[in-house]
């Protein structure tokens, strides 16, 4: 199955028209299953990043990626990217992140948007529809019909989606250097 590219996608930031490239594939759930180990990049959760544990849509809080599935057939995996150059306006040690957000933000909106009644959508990042989530304070969330999951918070590895499935390489931002793109994935889950 091969990933199907739609055409580019015009959004604003400050006054500045910023294209986005937008990639979308769709699989049966089955077929995204090899890879998910959510043993494997939980572990890099609870080493790497300061929402583990914080969050309610962050691991050890994130159900089972079969579990949340369950009731659906399929999943379309949708890819943003957008070149840092159309930011060329930022200052070089805060292009790549506003790229980054601007790119994920765009995404999110538009699968909230998207999901219909019989969907669910998983996002390009964790919750951040509260300033501090009540996970830090062990209180139940206060909004948990708009909690949306993340890809790697379920325990996948996007990297090896991205080349995979979408034949694209991720860049990494370096000290001193501006990646040529960043990119941003999310997914609607599906019944069929």
């Amino acid at each position: 199955m091969q990933a199907i590219v739609q055409p580019y996608i015009s959004s604003h930031y400050q006054d500045k028209s910023i294209q986005i490239q937008t990639k979308e594939i769709e699989l049966p759930i089955e077929a995204i299953l090899p890879y998910l180990n959510p043993e494997e990049f939980n572990a890099y959760c609870q080493t790497g990043c300061e929402n583990f544990s914080k969050k309610w849509t962050c691991p050890p809080h994130c159900p089972s990626f079969t579990a949340y599935a369950a009731d659906h057939t399929h999943i379309k995996l949708i890819l943003y990217k957008t070149n840092c150059d159309q930011f060329s306006f930022i200052d070089s040690e805060e292009r790549v992140l506003t790229a980054y957000n601007f790119a994920k933000d765009l995404l999110q909106q538009n699968l909230r948007k998207a999901e219909a009644e019989t969907e669910r959508f998983i996002g390009p990042n964790s919750c951040e529809i509260c300033t501090i989530c009540k996970a830090a304070s062990a209180d139940a969330c206060h909004l948990p019909h708009l909690i949306r999951y993340n890809l790697v918070a379920f325990g996948f590895n996007v990297s090896k989606i991205m080349e995979d499935l979408f034949q694209h390489q991720l860049e990494w931002a370096k000290a001193g250097q501006v990646p040529k793109h960043v990119s941003s994935v999310g997914a609607i889950l599906l019944k069929k």
